[in-house]
């Protein structure tokens, strides 16, 4: 059988339900796909993040959300209350928030990656959003982590002023690392 008479598997598309994104996605993001949400600080990306989340967890889709974005995600949650997509009956049983900004600023990236592995494999979700995993990069670049390494902010990289922005709050950081 050659190439050309091999039977196509059809990709399935999962509808965000955002309006406008399903049909230049093609019906949504593929299935089983990794995809990345970029943009500048205030975007809009983990509003986007959130509005897809809502839209595709159910019962039977549940889906994980790790932050790492340093505000709280009591305070995160108060904000997207405001949304008409928001859903408070799927927080906490169809969705799942766990937030890392702690183990970023306390652990190796191969220990943090490790962490949201073992989440993962443990409660196996359907939809996975990892907000951001620019801010785990950049912790760990920066110096952030244990094994004798300095705090986020002592070792060369970014200014502090440059990390405030969207990524950290300001109060976190100081010249001998986090602090609270």
């Amino acid at each position: 059988m050659s190439e050309s008479e091999t039977a196509r598997v059809a990709i399935a598309r999962l509808p965000t339900g955002v309006p406008g994104l399903d049909e230049v996605l093609g019906g949504g993001p593929p299935e089983y796909s990794c995809n990345v949400i970029a943009g500048a600080p205030g975007a809009g990306k983990t509003t986007l993040a959130h509005q897809i989340l809502f839209n595709l967890a159910s019962p039977a889709r549940r889906t994980l959300y790790f932050s790492v974005i340093g505000e709280p995600a009591l305070k995160m949650l108060r904000y997207q209350q405001q949304m008409a997509y928001f859903d408070p009956a799927k927080v906490g049983e169809s969705i799942r928030f766990i937030n890392l900004s702690d183990a970023v600023l306390t652990q190796s990236l191969d220990e943090v990656l490790a962490d949201i592995v073992r989440r993962v494999e443990e409660s196996s979700p359907d939809f996975v959003v990892l907000d951001s995993f620019h801010n785990i990069a950049r912790g760990w670049r920066a110096g952030a982590g244990r094994a004798g390494r300095p705090g986020l902010c002592a070792a060369p990289g970014p200014a502090p002023h440059e990390l405030a922005g969207h990524d950290l709050p300001a109060r976190q950081l100081s010249r001998r690392g986090p602090t609270r």
